[in-house]
């Protein structure tokens, strides 16, 4: 499907991190500093968010994917570099004293609720900040040498960002305890056996199949697809409100730990941790 030039929408906004650009009825931002592994800045949460409302909105655009540049999807939040600048209109307080629930909050809410299919392509690594993004859309197709985990507990990081709301949904209370509390990294073929990945293919063959699945999206029935979409996440987005307002009290009393500077420091140094507990 094409868009003629006559009736094509104006040029979307482009922000420090993102590339933005429309195929035809597909929409695609590409989340693009390779020489960081993609790792996250304010302006990317922003953008996502920004975009996919807008493209939710847009009856254009049929079908919306995420990915990555280079050979990572997101190393996650760029904890090292400070995440950068943030947006002007962009308000976060952390500990919950005003109705404004926090920049991933509002990705998070945005990829969920719009009314159409969004695709997280999973091209590589997928941590942090870039596995919540993965977690909050419809599919979540991966090359089979894809490298996926939340990590952050390794560095005694505790940022949800509704992925304890999402995860045991997907895969079960037990599973999601296991990769949240220990941080660990596994392949793609084992997301795909836990049900976090829906389609594996090969290096050779993602090029090919990924065009095939995104075409067979942006040609399906489009609002079939939404009442789906927002049928099944209407639990969710019930809950989500509330969940991130307690969620974000949690990490306001585990974020003033010891622990917490020692994973930063250490992360820093490229050594490994030592936690005390407190």
């Amino acid at each position: 499907m094409t868009t003629s030039a006559a009736t094509a929408p104006a040029q979307d906004q482009q922000f420090e991190g993102l590339h933005i650009e429309r195929d035809g009825a597909v929409g695609r931002i590409t989340l693009n500093r390779p020489e960081k592994l993609n790792a996250i800045l304010h302006t990317m949460i922003h953008g996502i968010d920004q975009t996919v409302e807008a493209w939710g909105k847009d009856p254009s655009i049929r079908v919306i994917v995420i990915t990555g540049s280079g050979r990572a999807f997101s190393s996650g939040d760029d904890i090292v570099g400070g995440m950068g600048d943030r947006p002007s209109d962009y308000v976060f307080e952390p500990t919950g004293m005003n109705t404004n629930l926090g920049p991933h909050h509002h990705m998070v809410k945005s990829i969920l609720s719009a009314p159409k299919p969004v695709v997280a392509a999973l091209n590589g690594r997928t941590h942090g900040a870039g596995w919540v993004t993965a977690l909050a859309c419809d599919f979540r197709v991966a090359r089979s040498d894809a490298l996926i985990g939340d990590i952050r507990s390794g560095k005694a990081i505790f940022a949800g960002q509704t992925v304890p709301l999402i995860l045991p949904r997907l895969i079960g209370q037990s599973r999601a305890m296991d990769i949240l509390i220990t941080g660990r990294v596994f392949d793609a073929t084992e997301a795909e056996r836990y049900g976090i990945v829906q389609r594996l293919w090969s290096p050779e063959d993602w090029d090919r199949e990924l065009a095939a699945f995104i075409d067979e999206l942006a040609n399906g029935p489009t609002l079939t697809y939404a009442a789906w979409k927002l049928t099944v996440n209407r639990s969710v987005l019930n809950e989500l409100d509330a969940y991130t307002d307690y969620e974000r009290r949690l990490a306001a009393l585990a974020g003033a730990s010891e622990d917490v500077e020692e994973g930063r420091n250490s992360f820093r140094e490229k050594r490994a941790p030592i936690f005390k507990g407190r």
